[in-house]
């Protein structure tokens, strides 16, 4: 997570430098970051999230073609 949050203040940073076209401090871009932050956790969070469970559905299918996959029978 503190990763994204660096990711964060350094997109706000530039959000903030073509607003008021003047050079913005890291400081001052994770005061404003600080703000809006919650939300964007949130939707990170959830990125990750389905991330997994495309990860987790793409095993079972492999799984299941594994499984699935045709077998001598013994006659």
């Amino acid at each position: 997570m503190r990763k994204e949050w660096f990711n964060f203040v350094a997109v706000t940073r530039k959000k903030l430098a073509r607003k008021t076209k003047k050079d913005v401090s890291h400081r001052e871009a994770m005061k404003a970051a600080a703000l809006e932050w919650p939300k964007a956790k949130i939707k990170i969070l959830n990125r990750q999230r389905r991330e997994e469970r495309k990860k987790a559905k793409e095993r079972e299918a492999v799984q299941s073609v594994k499984n699935k996959s045709p077998q001598k029978v013994d006659e």
